[in-house]
């Protein structure tokens, strides 16, 4: 074997490591948010506390709860390593808004008894609540509370 040869060789194995660091890189760098979201996830459920709860609300009062959820929380929490809990919040927000096309699509009712779920995380210190599988179990019109 000639020197040339061996330095060859040397520049192959060279450009061959660099190649293969170089696709191990980019695999890091697409996948580090998602495990990010997931490690965070995982400590965080640690810190999940569900509570039920049934509360009279008017039409009002679910429209405000619904954007205050939808915008206020979903857009909060909407980063990388927090997205599986602004997913979980829109979810939710997504029943609340169900119950608030429901109200607004019945001029009759005024106002609605509803259950629905409480969940809350601790998350960076601070704890977040929102409310997820709402439903409407009565309404109320002129004539008094009916169930639904």
């Amino acid at each position: 074997m000639s020197i040339i040869e061996v330095v060859e060789r040397k520049k192959r194995l060279n450009t061959r490591l660099i190649f293969g660091l170089l696709v191990i890189g980019v695999f890091i760098a697409i996948t580090f948010p998602t495990f990010g979201n997931e490690l965070n996830k995982f400590f965080v459920q640690k810190t999940k506390k569900e509570s039920t709860v049934t509360k009279t609300l008017t039409k009002d009062e679910i429209a405000q709860l619904h954007e205050q959820q939808l915008y206020g929380l979903t857009y909060k929490y909407d980063k990388w390593n927090t997205k599986w809990l602004s997913n979980e919040i829109r979810d939710g927000a997504y029943t609340v808004f169900k119950m608030d096309l429901f109200m607004s699509n019945q001029p009759e009712y005024d106002s609605a008894k509803i259950k629905f779920n409480v969940t809350k995380y601790k998350v960076d210190g601070k704890i977040v609540e929102f409310m997820s599988n709402s439903k409407i179990t009565q309404v109320h019109s002129k004539s008094g509370w009916k169930d639904k």
